[in-house]
């Protein structure tokens, strides 16, 4: 006799649920800017180079998140063409996190001439003056070893370059530390800080994080721009923002090697959804020290006075996140996120309602400042890319 009732296919049930919980946990990761990201408000005329007029009165270089140099890295050499223009005028801000993966302690001194040689190299060949920043892995990923790293760079990046104010701030402080460039007839106030003296729990220099924003605010009153740099960003739309792309979810397995490409089904999201919901690392914005520190920061900021009465343009410019960001800023008129010295590093990055441009690619960033009082930003890219954006910041 046929039989008029068959028990359900469990095994189909099941396979359709993981594909229908995949395809909902790829589409809410969504798609990295692998191409350039602009704000629909951005015209044409911003996306490319544009010819400049003027006397230029000092360039800043900003690049972070260097320490990890492929063979004839492709960033360091287009930034080496950038500060030949006009070496007398130009300062290299590197942006932290100099040395991977743990800094210069005892079992990674002698990596030193590896990682931090064609940093260094750039500077010393283009005759520029080159400030390094700490990162949190400069602070031996913020382990034990910590500060006893930290300082070890700090002196080989000075016995290095044998100029002054070449490793900022000194000693494991946490700053401020203001540099006026150039110092003669100065174009710019350059405020630079220890983001990760603020996430350290290890051994440190003591010092109130009151104190620290006492002084950050005395510093911001000042008729000149004011650029504050720190290894952490305030805001960022990459993985330490919550942000990984459906790649992430998929393949968790390249967050190893690149190369890794082992697609792991549903498992594959445990990662990027427990970092980003249940277990908030400091390094990241969600973190409760990160959080405070950037709640700290702000206070500071939004104390400045207006435009009319103190600093015409205020900026804040972090690495930390392997990408490019230009956003901007509540407290600060404009956050500059730029992480991707190392062409192998580079993570995948999204975009908010507050971001001029993004992309998952390396680079770095020039802020151009003119002796009219123009200031002009431009995001540069390797290996004949060239401008991908520039825009004026005071006309």
């Amino acid at each position: 006799m046929k039989r008029l009732y068959q028990r359900p296919n469990l095994t189909r049930y099941i396979i359709l649920l993981c594909c229908i919980i995949q395809a909902i946990q790829l589409t809410s990761a969504g798609c990295s800017h692998t191409k350039p990201y602009y704000h629909p408000d951005i015209p044409a005329i911003e996306r490319l180079e544009s010819e400049t007029e003027g006397v230029l009165h000092y360039r800043l270089l900003l690049l972070g998140d260097g320490g990890a140099p492929k063979p004839d890295e492709p960033v360091l050499k287009t930034l080496g063409e950038w500060a030949q223009k006009d070496a007398a005028k130009t300062s290299i801000v590197f942006l932290g996190d100099n040395m991977y993966p743990d800094g210069m302690t005892e079992p990674r001194k002698h990596e030193a001439a590896e990682r931090l040689g064609p940093q260094l190299s750039v500077v010393k060949e283009a005759g520029v003056h080159g400030l390094f920043i700490p990162g949190n892995h400069d602070w031996a990923s913020g382990g034990s070893e910590g500060y006893s790293a930290l300082l070890a760079q700090e002196k080989f990046i000075n016995d290095a370059l044998a100029g002054e104010q070449n490793f900022v701030p000194t000693g494991g402080s946490p700053g401020p530390v203001a540099l006026e460039l150039p110092r003669d007839n100065p174009a710019v106030r350059l405020i630079v800080l220890d983001t990760q003296w603020w996430l350290h729990q290890h051994e440190k220099p003591e010092k109130s994080p009151e104190t620290v924003i006492v002084e950050l605010i005395t510093l911001l009153d000042t008729e000149l721009p004011v650029i504050v740099v720190g290894h952490h960003p305030l805001q960022c739309y990459g993985p330490h923002g919550g942000f990984f792309d459906w790649k992430s979810h998929l393949f968790p397995t390249r967050l190893i090697k690149k190369w890794l490409w082992v697609p792991t089904p549903i498992l594959g999201s445990v990662y990027p959804y427990t970092r980003k919901y249940l277990y908030k690392l400091d390094q990241d914005i969600g973190g409760r020290r990160n959080k405070n520190m950037v709640a700290q920061l702000n206070r500071a900021f939004s104390t400045r006075k207006s435009p009319h009465q103190g600093t015409p343009l205020l900026i804040y410019a972090s690495g930390h996140e392997h990408s490019l960001q230009v956003l901007k800023g509540d407290s600060v008129d404009y956050l500059l996120v730029s992480g991707a010295a190392a062409s192998e590093k580079v993570t995948e990055v999204s975009s908010g309602d507050n971001t001029f441009f993004a992309h998952q690619h390396s680079g770095f960033m020039a802020v151009d400042f003119f002796s009219d009082g123009k200031v002009l930003l431009r995001v540069v890219e390797p290996e004949g890319k060239g401008v991908l954006f520039h825009r004026w910041l005071i006309f």
